[in-house]
């Protein structure tokens, strides 16, 4: 009986992995991933940068950093968000366009209140998903000229309620 423990511990010991490895595997993807999650960003960037030069010159990202035109959070946040599937409805131009607007018509209220370019997106998608929610439409719903005044008074009423309970 004592020599099958023997060798039962000898086994054990010998099928025993060390946790070390797998723990830098796992730093290694996860450094890996936030390089190629920079890399995406700083792409998306110069992308949106080109796209609002003129079509003469083909500007670099220190080029534009070193112009007087500048990204927005607005604009750096609608690229961001470009991929996630739950901003959907900002790849319809004439409603991006109009909640840009809307934004920059404001954005001198939303400083104040410390509301930047994503938290200004979020609440956009918070509430569409809240009008989607009462009215029982589908998760992937097409915004409609009714949905989108319906974003947009909410909108307006955040800006007026954060009046109210902050001061002008």
């Amino acid at each position: 009986m004592t020599n099958f423990k023997n060798e039962d511990n000898k086994l054990m010991a010998e099928n025993k992995n060390s946790m070390v490895g797998e723990v830098l595997k796992r730093e290694k993807l996860r450094k890996d991933h936030k390089k190629e999650q920079i890399e995406t960003e700083r792409k998306a960037i110069e992308a949106a940068v080109a796209k609002m030069a003129p079509s003469e010159e083909k500007p670099s990202i220190v080029s534009a950093a070193n112009s007087r035109r500048y990204l927005s959070s607005y604009e750096i946040a609608v690229v961001k968000t470009s991929k996630d599937i739950r901003y959907y409805f900002l790849l319809e131009e004439e409603y991006a366009s109009k909640f840009k607007e809307i934004f920059q018509t404001n954005e001198a209220i939303f400083k104040r209140y410390a509301i930047d370019g994503p938290k200004y997106l979020e609440y956009i998608r918070e509430s569409y998903e809240r009008y989607k929610k009462v009215h029982s439409l589908m998760p992937l719903e097409p915004m409609k000229p009714k949905h989108f005044k319906y974003v947009v008074d909410s909108i307006h009423e955040l800006i007026h309620m954060l009046g109210q309970r902050f001061g002008s």
